[in-house]
């Protein structure tokens, strides 16, 4: 899948543009272009004004692989896209069947050859670092240099912080220095060797991408601009990446401050008039949108585990009223061949797949809340998101509660069902099984075929570096 930058310009300055693309697309991961090599010209990247290196973040951004088809797997919530399980399951040689019987002896490394999810990943890494390093020699509007440069830094940090996430192990203060990361890249030198780095170093860099004085030179707001960053997006990255380094208390003023800037939310009780779930992607819920593989539409096809299909709450607008194209127990059979999962068909839906939303911010901020003792203040936020999500809900907030871990129940619980066919329930159990409190063994059921079950710290946690990038990278040693 190619990644072109969305563009609104005269047919010379678009000429120019692609032109100096095809060059780019040499300066990512070799591994990720060889495909363009034959057309690549000759000479130096071209873009040489403000205008044209705003290009580059223009993009509609498609990234890879889509989760449902193995991260979904590995965390027990989906059971990947029209796949049947017995096919699957009889498939030894495949990073799918690892996944789906949750065997560690298989041998993924080999059986991934190449990987479109980081391999876009990386392409995008390079559009940003183009922006940061000839941005301020580019001739233009001096007085909007900075913004861009902010944008593309906070970019950058966020799509490393989805690299490091899948592609290394949970992040912990006590180990991060000796486990293994991944490449942090900041230049657009094709001949600089991009070294692998610890956990604790790739962290590090991603923060200072997002730091405070970059947050603050990004755009106050860009209303319903939903491919370009703002300072609610920038406080929204920084939430979820002090998150995932289990620093609650230190994400939550972050979390508060992208709510308060983007408080949308998307009222799906409006699927019970129409019968149908109908949302677009410039939804203004969304902090910055990001799709996968190419396909708008999302959840669409994903197929649920029997576990996952017991989440749902009675009055779930998309399960009760989104009928019969939602998810679905026939269609669920059909392409499974298990009863019992529900696989998703409506073509109208086009949920945030691998970016943030402002529901996302507010399960961030509860969960910060619940872990610093404030366990009613972070469940009042849940119930805004179920406010909107299950019809006649029962409030969670006015149980009085007070221990953290059935606050955390309640809220997994209703964050799984809202992330559903993105990385983020993967990255919360991840995260999760790195604390005693709360890891588990993730266990599903498939039907004849067994039950099967995968431990807080088997390998199958971390995803494998795609062959093809590690033979022009030796330091991209494996991180499981």
């Amino acid at each position: 899948m190619r990644h072109k930058p969305i563009l609104h310009r005269t047919a010379s300055a678009t000429r120019t543009v692609l032109c100096a693309l095809c060059l780019l697309w040499t300066l990512c991961l070799p591994t990720g272009c060889e495909r363009q090599l034959d057309i690549v010209p000759k000479g130096k990247v071209t873009l040489s004004t403000v205008g044209e290196l705003e290009l580059l973040l223009n993009q509609e951004y498609q990234v890879g692989e889509l989760p449902a088809n193995d991260l979904g797997i590995v965390c027990g919530e989906t059971l990947g896209m029209f796949d049947q399980v017995s096919s699957v399951l009889s498939q030894k040689n495949t990073c799918k069947y690892a996944y789906m019987a949750y065997d560690e002896s298989v041998d993924r490394a080999t059986l991934t050859p190449s990987d479109d999810r980081y391999n876009s990943l990386y392409q995008y890494i390079n559009y940003m670092n183009t922006v940061v390093n000839m941005m301020d020699e580019a001739t233009g509007d001096e007085g909007r240099k900075p913004s861009l440069v902010a944008e593309a830094r906070v970019m950058r940090a966020y799509l490393h912080w989805l690299a490091v996430g899948i592609y290394a192990r949970q992040y912990d203060p006590a180990t991060a220095a000796e486990q293994g990361g991944i490449a942090y890249v900041t230049s657009t030198e094709v001949t600089e060797e991009k070294t692998k780095l610890s956990l604790a170093e790739v962290y590090d860099r991603i923060l200072r991408d997002v730091s405070d004085e970059v947050i603050a030179q990004l755009p106050a707001d860009r209303g319903n601009m939903v491919m370009r960053g703002d300072r609610a997006w920038g406080n929204a990255v920084r939430a979820v990446v002090l998150l995932q380094m289990k620093r609650y208390a230190e994400a939550l003023p972050y979390a508060q401050e992208a709510i308060r800037l983007r408080p949308q939310m998307f009222d799906r009780s409006a699927i019970k008039a129409t019968g149908t779930w109908t949302q677009d992607q410039s939804t203004p819920n969304n902090f910055l949108y990001m799709g996968g593989a190419g396909i708008r539409v999302s959840p669409t096809t994903a197929m649920l585990t029997l576990e996952t299909a017991t989440l749902f709450e009675p009055g779930d607008y998309v399960r009760l009223y989104d009928t019969p194209s939602g998810w679905d127990a026939a269609y669920g059979k059909s392409y499974s061949g298990l009863d019992g999962v529900l696989m998703y068909m409506g073509w109208s839906a086009q949920c945030n797949v691998y970016g943030l939303t402002s529901e996302q911010l507010r399960y961030v901020a509860a969960e910060c809340l619940i872990r610093t003792g404030r366990t009613t203040e972070g469940l009042a936020l849940v119930d805004q998101v179920r406010a909107l999500r299950v019809e006649n809900y029962e409030p969670f907030a006015t149980r009085g509660i007070t221990d953290e871990a059935e606050a955390m129940s309640l809220l997994q619980r209703a964050k799984w069902i809202e992330c559903l066919a993105t990385p983020f329930n993967y990255l919360d159990v991840k995260r999760w099984n790195s604390e005693p409190a709360y890891a588990r063994t993730v266990s599903h059921r498939l039907g004849t075929n067994g039950t099967y079950r995968l431990s807080p710290t088997s390998p199958l946690w971390v995803m494998p570096f795609p062959a093809n990038a590690i033979r022009y990278n030796k330091s991209l040693s494996q991180n499981y």
